[in-house]
């Protein structure tokens, strides 16, 4: 029993660098399309995902090495070293995502600073920069930046529905609930915007308590083709609304 155990747990290290080599893809592959920020500033090609890709595979590879020096020398304590490596990998690689997040978002802030001197009539920069803010989590700076694009945009409904969005994120949902039904009121034949902002203004009637009303925004943007979330959906559902 104790020789199956332990074959058992041999097998499960070798099979755990490849999870992992799965785990790094996985989150290569998001930082790339999320954060594909430059690492080092004039190597476009140098991106944070590529190197935490190539930095992630050579650690997986690694873990093979006290893993076969466990089965060389009968030792299986050797094994707990991949184990806390791969703990402490795990963890640098939330940080890692963390950070390059971060830094990518404060790089785009200032491309879109130098956009607003040379474009200052044009809203379309106020409101990625009030984006990026969001992302960052600084939500007040959102919403004044939506507030300055509201000034020059040709699209305020969808400035006013963002800023909705931001409203959401604060914990202002009265707010967020008058953006966007003004929004809907300024563009009432774009049924797709409509049906995403009835979505967004079911979401902040069901975060603030007021389900009945949040059931009716979201039946209405299903009844106009939109998808609503399956996860608010079955939140709705809890609180006894439901087809």
């Amino acid at each position: 029993m104790k020789k199956f155990i332990k074959a058992l747990v041999t097998v499960f290290f070798f099979v755990l660098p490849l999870f992992l080599l799965y785990f790094v893809s996985i989150l290569a592959h998001a930082m790339r399309w999320q954060v594909g920020s430059p690492l080092f500033l004039g190597y476009n090609w140098m991106r944070w995902s590529h190197v935490y890709l190539v930095v992630g595979s050579l650690f997986c590879f690694t873990l093979y090495v006290p893993v076969i020096l466990s089965l060389v020398k009968k030792n299986q304590k050797i094994l707990l070293i991949p184990l806390f490596g791969v703990i402490l990998f795990l963890v640098f690689s939330v940080l890692f995502a963390g950070v390059s997040r971060k830094v990518y978002y404060r790089q785009i802030i200032q491309e879109y600073d130098e956009e607003i001197k040379n474009y200052p009539n044009d809203s379309l920069p106020l409101e990625k920069k009030a984006a990026a803010y969001d992302q960052l989590g600084e939500t007040q700076k959102a919403i004044i930046f939506y507030n300055q694009a509201l000034g020059s945009s040709v699209n305020p409904a969808y400035v006013i529905h963002d800023r909705g969005l931001a409203y959401i994120n604060i914990k202002e949902y009265n707010k967020a609930v008058d953006d966007f039904t003004e929004a809907i009121k300024m563009r009432p034949d774009e049924l797709g915007f409509v049906a995403q902002c009835y979505n967004d203004r079911g979401v902040a009637y069901f975060r603030n308590g007021q389900y009945a009303k949040s059931w009716q925004d979201a039946s209405k943007a299903m009844n106009m083709g939109y998808k609503v979330h399956p996860g608010f959906l079955a939140a709705l559902a809890a609180k006894g609304y439901k087809q």
